[in-house]
């Protein structure tokens, strides 16, 4: 049997078939599980129980229901003929009778027609208690007309249901009432179906199949439920798939923006410190510059005058002193990081040795005299470790 893929989608893979019979006064129901597995459709459970207004909970109520009703609220006559005028069959069958109240179907075999027909507000009863169980019908036939469509897939001649017994052969009465207590089991395309499950099968079938041959006002009302089983369906899965977008579009947003937080956060903490650092790298420079501009000013204002005054002090270096350090504004101590460059200014550092006493006295009398020269002062004169006449003097300038 060919299944149109739309089934799968809107139906699932899951259905079940109900029959409402009557035996011995009692209403019954039949009930079927089908599933649709790639090798064919699968019986998973069947059962027949007496009805009591409610369906068992073992029975999923999310799933496609597909209703049989075939109680002695529904009554079926032959006629002869197939006419495709539903109103000549009717006619004939059941004269004078208002259709507002009744729902029919009508199955029609190569030379004669099985109608079966009950009344609506007995149907819609069924039909409203199914929905108060969260139920949703999916499709509905009357009496014995589903059967229609699993013949063409059987060689059987003759089927038994519940309590009835449909023939084939047309010369003798279609529809024949009688319990069958043993079990039948029919092969329809190679599916074991036993007599109890046989017209829940045949609606299930009929609802798999999406249509069916048959006619009445009960079909056109199967069909509505049908449509709105599916749209019902459609919308349900419809609005679980949106939710599961707008659910994956705000994930993958919150992933960006946390992404992007983070990113924004760390190049701003970077921003920071490079801004730190160009702050401090800003303040070395500023105190370089100072510097550099104190080192051009001594350099500057005593770069001429220091070449003149050296001169003339080493003019006068007698042979028997040697100079070992000549500091031109030397420095008060020694260079350190971060604290400023202090100089002597207005000073001459003189250091050196000499092997005549006399001579060094001369040269540090005529340093005095120099026009440029404020004193001398001699800070050391003595032996060194080299028994050498060490000595120091510091020139203050004018």
């Amino acid at each position: 049997m060919g299944l149109p893929s739309i089934t799968s989608l809107l139906l699932g893979k899951h259905y079940i078939g109900v029959e409402h019979f009557t035996l011995n006064n009692e209403d019954k129901v039949s009930l079927l599980l089908v599933e649709n597995k790639k090798e064919g459709l699968v019986i998973d459970k069947k059962d027949r129980v007496n009805y009591n207004g409610k369906i068992a909970e073992k029975w999923d109520a999310k799933l496609p229901f597909f209703l049989i009703i075939n109680t002695n609220q529904v009554i079926q006559k032959e006629v002869a003929g197939i006419d495709p005028s539903d109103e000549k069959l009717l006619h004939k069958a059941f004269p004078n009778t208002n259709w507002e109240e009744f729902y029919f179907e009508i199955w029609r075999l190569k030379t004669k027609s099985v109608i079966a027909i009950t009344r609506r507000s007995y149907l819609n009863e069924i039909v409203s208690n199914y929905e108060a169980q969260k139920i949703k019908i999916a499709g509905i036939s009357l009496g014995i007309c589903a059967i229609a469509e699993i013949v063409n897939y059987s060689e059987e001649t003759e089927f038994c249901t519940n309590h009835q017994t449909i023939s084939r052969q047309e010369q003798d009465q279609i529809v024949t009432s009688g319990f069958q207590d043993s079990t039948i089991v029919y092969n329809i395309n190679d599916l074991q179906i036993e007599n109890r499950q046989l017209l829940a099968f045949s609606g299930i079938l009929r609802m798999i199949m999406g249509g069916t041959a048959n006619t009445g006002s009960v079909v056109s009302y199967s069909d509505e439920l049908y449509d709105a089983y599916n749209q019902n369906v459609f919308f349900n899965k419809g609005l679980k798939v949106m939710v599961g977008i707008l659910f994956a579009i705000l994930l993958l947003n919150f992933l960006f923006f946390s992404h992007y937080y983070k990113l924004a956060q760390e190049t701003a903490e970077t921003l920071l410190v490079n801004k730190s650092s160009i702050e401090d790298v800003n303040q070395l420079k500023q105190r370089i510059i100072v510097k550099e501009e104190k080192v051009k000013n001594i350099l500057g204002k005593t770069t001429s005058q220091s070449s003149l005054m050296i001169n003339e002090i080493a003019r006068k270096i007698p042979s028997s002193i040697v100079l070992t350090e000549l500091a031109f504004n030397p420095l008060e101590k020694k260079v350190k990081l971060e604290e400023p460059i202090l100089v002597r200014e207005k000073t001459i550092a003189i250091s050196g040795t000499t092997i005549a006493n006399e001579a060094f006295t001369r040269w540090v009398e005529e340093i005095e005299k120099l026009n440029w020269v404020d004193k001398v002062l001699i800070t050391h004169f003595g032996k060194n470790e080299a028994n050498e006449t060490a000595f120091s003097i510091k020139l203050t300038l004018r």
